[in-house]
């Protein structure tokens, strides 16, 4: 059922930004921190989002939120009239759920539908699935593939063999791999679909030598540098201006890179995903953007954060314009202090 899905303009060739999903101090999924998002991408230069995936920590939202979630990204890109391409996760605790994510999360509007087939699959039964899905979407929606080994739940298959996929390839249309195995995603190279590289510091080889449209970088939540370079590395142009363009924007990167790394290694203690989410909710909560998740950036010590507003990851034009703390982060002290003051007054009025 190979058809015009192969070939949709939303499969585009950039940095597709896998973006965090913004939470309320009470555990529901922060609308008005979506939008923000939205808006923030928008003035970014970012082109594309990877909503309700990883390091939007799918894995912690019921069906409800990944729907709500997924709903208000399409929504606030509609509203801000907004060019960005929505790719929405699917990926549920069943094949027959995730099939009604997908459903849902079309009529809503969605660009792309990407699923993590090992977090509900087991390896025999991907190819049937996958068909499935493309019945279920038609001809058109463009279906993508996501091999991430933290997400598997499949014992010791970490990752979705390649000869599995191989026959099934006509019923999808792209795969993410975030492997970081580098054999591995040789071979996913010679399957008929897009591909895109989740192994961030691999941008550049990812698409020169191994046809990759791009990345699923998580550098992109806060800065535009990847998403631009995947841009003219994919635009194939080797005059001098374009090369010179390309060898600042990678040293940019690189040193991007490396700042990250730094921070992960600093805690080998604490899964890379989980350090990562821990690091954009902070940066984009001191931004001002979205409301700061205790629960996350408790990872975090304060020679992490104080390294991070020193390597340019906290966005500039959002922070305080009066040099204090972020509106969300004030916003969130002015509630829990709000709280505080409702149990003292409780207290003292039982005392009394």
């Amino acid at each position: 059922m190979a058809g015009a899905h192969k070939s949709s303009d939303k499969l585009i060739k950039d940095n597709l930004v896998p973006v965090i999903t913004p939470k309320l101090p009470s555990g529901g999924v922060d609308l008005q921190g979506i939008e923000n998002l939205v808006k923030f991408h928008q003035g970014l230069g970012t082109r594309a989002l990877f909503s309700v995936g990883g390091l939007g920590r799918f894995h912690e939202l019921t069906d409800e939120q990944r729907i709500e979630a997924g709903k208000a990204f399409i929504d606030a890109n509609e509203k801000l009239e907004s060019p960005l391409v929505i790719f929405t996760g699917v990926t549920s605790e069943s094949a027959e759920s995730t099939l009604s994510n997908m459903k849902k999360m079309m009529e809503l509007g969605s660009d792309v539908l990407f699923f993590a087939p090992l977090f509900f699959l087991k390896p025999d039964d991907i190819k049937d699935f996958v068909k499935k899905a493309r019945e279920a979407v038609g001809p058109d929606m463009p279906l993508l593939l996501y091999n991430n080994p933290d997400f598997s739940r499949q014992g010791g298959i970490k990752n979705i063999d390649p000869e599995i996929l191989r026959g099934c390839s006509d019923y999808y249309s792209a795969i993410k791999d975030s492997s970081c195995d580098a054999e591995l995603y040789e071979k996913f190279s010679t399957i008929d679909c897009a591909l895109y590289t989740g192994n961030e510091p691999t941008l550049v080889e990812a698409v020169k030598k191994r046809r990759s449209r791009g990345s699923v970088g998580g550098i992109g939540n806060v800065t535009g540098t990847a998403a631009k370079l995947a841009r003219e590395l994919a635009a194939n142009v080797d005059d001098e201006e374009d090369e010179l363009k390309i060898a600042e924007l990678t040293a940019k990167f690189n040193s991007e890179v490396a700042s990250l790394k730094k921070i992960l290694a600093a805690h080998p203690d604490v899964g890379a995903g989980d350090m990562m989410s821990a690091i954009y909710h902070y940066c984009l909560g001191e931004a001002g953007i979205v409301q700061p998740q205790a629960e996350l950036i408790k990872w975090l010590t304060d020679e992490d954060k104080e390294f991070l507003k020193t390597t340019g990851f906290i966005p500039e034009h959002h922070k305080d314009k009066n040099g204090g703390e972020s509106p969300a982060k004030r916003k969130a002290d002015e509630a829990d202090g709000g709280a505080d003051d409702e149990t003292d007054a409780k207290k003292q009025k039982e005392e009394n």
